[in-house]
């Protein structure tokens, strides 16, 4: 009992902060990669800040020059007995060649599903990357992560109030040869209380939390 109330819990947890941007540039048409990351909001842990170890994997390719698709495991929630992936398009929207500058958005659906009672949840995501790059292998990125609740109930038929949460964004990735080694800061949740809690989360004002998050990334 223990461990399945601490997974649905977990999946809470999990809508807001699971992982960073999956594609920020789309990938050369026929190009793949495969991809995990490790990191979470910040809470304080005996007085020092650390992240939640959230894992995830994902594998994508370029449809075209322009489209990337893409699809993930949850490697954390697994552990815990909740199957949650998240499928999706990186979708350029605007390049500038000249100023090596872009913009893309990643609708995505992310999906869960728990071992003991089958409930499934299901969450459309909508992200939002302005990129820059710097020199022949670095990128920095900014944006804004949407994620929609499309219940009108929360855990214990509590109402849900909010169906719109906003987590803005920044990255850095360094790309030499066929590796991307990214960093990724977010605002999980901004603007929602994070008090009281099972644990003591990091975000301005006790509203949400700062996330980190490190991906690898080898493209072939």
């Amino acid at each position: 009992m223990k461990l399945k109330f601490y997974s649905l819990g977990l999946i809470a947890l999990l809508i807001y902060a699971c992982a960073p941007s999956r594609i920020v540039k789309p990938l050369a048409k026929g190009e793949q990669a495969v991809g995990a990351n490790i990191g979470g909001p910040l809470i304080s842990f005996g007085g020092l800040p650390i992240f939640i170890p959230y894992t995830s994997a994902f594998y994508a390719k370029g449809l075209n020059n322009k489209t990337t698709a893409f699809g993930s495991l949850h490697l954390t929630s697994l552990a815990f007995g909740v199957f949650q992936t998240d499928i999706g398009i990186c979708q350029e929207l605007y390049y500038n060649t000249k100023l090596r500058l872009g913009f893309s958005a990643n609708p995505a659906l992310n999906f869960a599903i728990d071992r003991w009672e089958w409930k499934a949840k299901l969450w459309p995501q909508l992200d939002f990357n302005l990129h820059k790059e710097l020199g022949s292998n670095k990128l920095i990125y900014a944006g804004l992560c949407n994620w929609f609740e499309l219940s009108k109930t929360r855990a214990h038929g509590e109402e849900q109030a909010k169906q719109w949460f906003a987590s803005p964004q920044l990255g850095f990735q360094y790309s030499p040869k066929k590796w991307t080694y990214g960093i990724e800061t977010k605002w999980v949740g901004m603007g929602v209380p994070n008090q009281p809690n099972v644990v003591d989360y990091m975000g301005p004002n006790h509203k949400g939390a700062i996330g980190v998050y490190f991906q690898f990334v080898r493209r072939f």
